[in-house]
C-alpha cells in the first residue's frame, strides 16, 4: 500500500470524525454561522482550521513530509469509529 493511498485514507477518517461532530454535537452551533462573521473569534477559528487543511493537502501533493504525525497535536477528532 503506497504511503499516498495510506494518507488519503487517514484524511478521510478525519474527516469523518470531523463530521459526526458536525453532525451531531456541533450542529445546533453552526445554525448562527457566526464563522461568517468577519472579526469574530469563530471566523478566526474557520479560518485557522481551513489553512490546516490546505497545508496538509499541499503536503500531501509535495511528498515534502508526512502529515501523520500531525493529527495528535490540534484535532481531538481525528477518526470515525
Amino acid at each position: 500500500m503506497s504511503d499516498f493511498y495510506c494518507d488519503v485514507q487517514m484524511l478521510r477518517a478525519r474527516m469523518a470524525g470531523i463530521g459526526e461532530s458536525l453532525d451531531g454535537a456541533w450542529s445546533d452551533k453552526l445554525r448562527d454561522h457566526l464563522h461568517l462573521d468577519r472579526g469574530s473569534k469563530e471566523c478566526a477559528y474557520w479560518h485557522s482550521g481551513y489553512h490546516q487543511a490546505l497545508a496538509d493537502l499541499l503536503c500531501l501533493m509535495e511528498g515534502s513530509q508526512p502529515i501523520v504525525g500531525s493529527s495528535d497535536m490540534s484535532n481531538r477528532y481525528r477518526a470515525a469509529g
